[in-house]
């Protein structure tokens, strides 16, 4: 099993906003002049007879004499009193020298914890709810994670006043409303986040649940990735947060790009059997295995193929990637992956307890929801024959582009008999194999001025009932049984042959549709 290297301990530094932070929650009288870009990894009381170093904050005591030499334009101080200089600084009031002293070394040391847990979860194999529970307990709100499209990848608490997010318990695996996820598509402030690469304070006010939200886009190179959020539910948020954040966004893509390694190339491998069974009907015995006990399925089960599109493809929220999560949640026992660039899912009707009617009938709302179209395949007995559920789901979802109404999903048994139609092989013209009948019938009308062309349809479109042939013809009966004698007397047809109806049935068909 591969382990990925070991990452080097990281060391975090303090900033003088974090400082005073910390101070201010302390209730301290004390003035601040920062740009926010001096930091430090330590604190020093200022010793003339010692060389100065960088990333460090000074104290000064201006009761000292000797305080009068230090550089307070070029390096970060905290000041007992007032001190006037250009660098960033501190002055603290209405405190002894050793309280300032103590407190900072508090400071650093709680910080100093928070960095070593930290460095602990990156390096002992932690997870993404463990890091954000650490967050968590530094920052005293909530803290959470979603990914690229929506699907929560961390959340180690939910508490009142929350996004009320969707929950699959098959999986224990929470993820952003839908709903939601189609505003955001519309929404230019949404787009505008989405181009944030520092901490950022994004409102909710214009949904159902009214707070603020500190957040950080975590970027591998170009590719937004996932979002980091503090909700400001606990106590409110502090102007550092944003630097915490920043700092914990880097584990994260740390511990994002470790997981990778293994889970993003143990799916592939299963994507990789599935897409050899669609396009060959086979597969490695050993991979199709590996398939079987991970997924939880049986090489005999009864499974479902269904193939998804979006009709648009033109928000910056692409509805595709979001359906995958929700249907996640609605379909624990099916696969969902890409194939083709289009969304794939493969159920086992055994373990779900569904059949195909039930199945469409869950998928319906969120094809209507996202904008989507589907195609879905009749049952097949086993997993080696997917490449003729794929065949059937990939001709059904084609229709319904042809289609392009309401029915948002079709099923292939809808469309089966043009199917079968549409593949037909001859080696002259098919009109040439059909019944001459109809040709004979409808030549027959136009000279005569009758009506027995569409007479003899709809007889054998409404299985030879005498009472829904006469109302469907808007006839009396007796002029019904009239025309069939005389369709027969013309014919020579035998209408209690099976076999010769189905052959007429066809051969109207095919003589008012043209299929290639």
């Amino acid at each position: 099993m591969y382990k990925p290297p070991r990452t080097p301990r990281r060391q975090l530094a303090l900033s003088l906003q974090l400082v005073a932070d910390e101070l201010d929650d302390l209730l301290w009288d004390f003035t601040l002049e920062t740009e926010d870009r001096a930091r430090f990894y330590s604190f020093r009381i200022y010793d003339p007879g010692r060389p100065l170093e960088p990333d460090t904050l000074y104290i000064l005591n201006p009761s000292k004499e000797s305080c009068r030499y230090f550089p307070a334009s070029d390096y970060p101080y905290l000041s007992i009193g007032d001190w006037e200089g250009a660098a960033e600084h501190i002055c603290v009031r209405g405190q002894d020298f050793l309280a300032v002293v103590n407190i900072l070394s508090h400071i650093f040391q709680r910080f100093r914890d928070f960095e070593a847990e930290l460095n602990w979860i990156l390096n002992h194999g932690g997870d993404l709810d463990t890091l954000c529970a650490a967050a968590t307990a530094y920052l005293q709100n909530p803290v959470y994670l979603h990914d690229s499209v929506f699907a929560i990848l961390a959340l180690p608490c939910h508490v009142e006043g929350m996004l009320e997010l969707d929950y699959n318990p098959e999986t224990g695996k929470y993820f952003i409303p839908l709903w939601l996820v189609e505003d955001f598509k519309f929404s230019e402030g949404y787009r505008e986040t989405l181009r944030q690469t520092r901490a950022a304070i994004w409102g909710t006010n214009q949904y159902p649940y009214h707070m603020r939200s500190l957040y950080v886009n975590i970027w591998d190179i170009n590719y937004y990735r996932a979002r980091l959020l503090v909700n400001e539910l606990h106590v409110a948020l502090r102007p550092s947060d944003g630097l915490l954040l920043e700092y914990l966004a880097d584990y994260v893509l740390l511990i994002l790009r470790r997981d990778d390694i293994v889970s993003v190339q143990n799916r592939r491998d299963l994507v990789s059997t599935l897409q050899n069974l669609i396009a060959t009907g086979e597969a490695d015995r050993r991979d199709l295995q590996i398939l079987m006990t991970t997924l939880g399925w049986r090489e005999t089960g009864r499974f479902l193929m269904a193939k998804l599109q979006s009709q648009e493809q033109r928000n910056a929220v692409t509805s595709i990637t979001v359906l995958r999560s929700s249907l996640s949640a609605a379909f624990p026992e099916a696969f969902i992956f890409f194939y083709e660039r289009q969304l794939c899912m493969v159920t086992d009707l055994n373990a779900s307890g569904l059949d195909q009617p039930a199945f469409r009938s869950r998928l319906a709302p969120f094809l209507r929801d996202s904008l989507m179209y589907a195609g879905v395949s009749l049952p097949v007995d086993g997993i080696l024959d997917l490449n003729t559920a794929y065949i059937q789901a990939n001709y059904a979802m084609e229709r319904a582009f042809r289609m392009r109404g309401h029915q948002w999903c079709v099923s292939f048994d809808s469309c089966a008999l043009e199917y079968l139609l549409s593949h037909v092989e001859t080696p002259t013209p098919l009109s040439q194999y059909l019944a001459p009948v109809p040709r004979f019938l409808r030549q027959y009308d136009l000279e005569h001025g009758s009506q027995y062309y569409a007479t003899l349809r709809a007889f054998l479109q409404n299985e030879r009932s005498i009472p829904k042939t006469a109302a469907a013809l808007i006839i009396h009966r007796t002029t019904l049984l009239y025309r069939l004698e005389k369709i027969i007397s013309l014919t020579k047809i035998d209408l209690d042959d099976e076999a010769a109806r189905l052959y007429l049935q066809l051969s109207f068909h095919l003589s008012e549709e043209p299929f290639s």
